[in-house]
């Protein structure tokens, strides 16, 4: 009896001394394995790019968004200013004011390259035809000033007026690649840039400006709408009054009877009909504003310059 027990109790010390050794031997390979997890590079993944061309309005095929994606990264790479086409729906969306709208879509999602975030975003808004294009950067702001926004504008928005969209958002990337070879070279950007005030307050460039056509043409509209019409009217009306005979309007109804043959009593006017003339009086409801056919905005500040209006 005695030896048994001192066979258990020396079964038992064994088997304490071996357990811990054999969870070291278990955990030895946990603990490496941990150790190389740990050391082991994360990857991250790859921030969303915003594309040089997004056509959410479905203006363009596949084939025309990818060329044109392709011709934004060829210029931007090679002036250091990126260029942007956006198309949406309805900019009220976005904001308000759809220069706004531009702009806040270029500062939300942080466009622009360099440090100077130099870039150009043209905006077309489809429900009310509404077009802007804002400049950012020392390259993008210069480029979109006033005179030179106007050489821009002048060759994108004849296109949009027909309702060719590839052929004005190309027009547009040209536009602003050959006004930055300008900049680079130290040329006049704004060279060619015709700009008058017109009458109503508005700039007006030479390709939609209708007060300098009205000037330059001048002599030839007063012939052709005024003095030759005149001189036909004036020589039909002398024909016409050479055949009408001299008679005098009567007054009365019984200066059209022939004397003597009918003898009226009672003589009374009764009024069957009124003419009444009206004119219509106009109010100055509201100012005029640029855009659609007759001009556009220029805006400055805030770090963007650019214009807006209708197409």
């Amino acid at each position: 009896m005695k030896k048994r027990l001192f066979s258990l109790l020396l079964a038992l010390l064994l088997l304490t001394l071996c357990l811990p050794a054999a969870f070291a031997e278990d955990a030895a390979p946990a603990e490496e394995t941990a150790s190389v997890e740990e050391t082991a590079p994360v990857e991250e993944s790859a921030a969303p790019v915003f594309p040089y061309v997004l056509d959410q309005a479905g203006l363009l095929s596949d084939g025309q968004r990818e060329a044109l994606e392709e011709k934004a990264a060829a210029l931007s790479e090679q002036h250091d200013c990126s260029l942007y086409i956006v198309t949406v729906q309805d900019h009220t969306n976005y904001n308000y004011d759809v220069y706004e709208a531009a702009k806040g879509i270029f500062q939300y999602y942080d466009l622009g390259c360099g440090e100077d975030r130099d870039g150009v975003i043209l905006l077309l808004s489809m429900n009310e035809r509404d077009y802007a294009f804002a400049g950012h950067g020392g390259r993008g702001e210069t480029i979109c000033g006033n005179e030179s926004s106007w050489l821009i504008e002048d060759e994108f928005l004849d296109n949009f007026r027909n309702n060719d969209w590839y052929g004005g958002f190309e027009d547009f990337l040209d536009a602003c690649g050959a006004q930055l070879t300008k900049l680079e070279n130290g040329e006049d950007i704004a060279d060619g840039a015709d700009i008058i005030t017109g009458p109503d307050g508005l700039d007006y460039h030479s390709y939609n400006n209708p007060y300098e056509t009205r000037q330059r043409s001048i002599l030839p509209r007063l012939l052709a709408v005024i003095l030759i019409p005149l001189a036909v009217a004036l020589i039909v009306c002398s024909v016409f009054k050479g055949q009408m005979k001299t008679a005098k309007e009567a007054t009365r109804a019984d200066e059209y009877l022939v004397p003597h043959s009918i003898n009226l009593r009672i003589k009374e006017d009764r009024f069957t009909h009124r003419t009444e003339s009206r004119t219509l009086i106009e109010t100055d409801s509201g100012h005029r504003s640029g855009g659609g056919g007759g001009g556009s905005s220029f805006h400055s500040g805030g770090g963007f310059s650019g214009r807006s209006g209708k197409f």
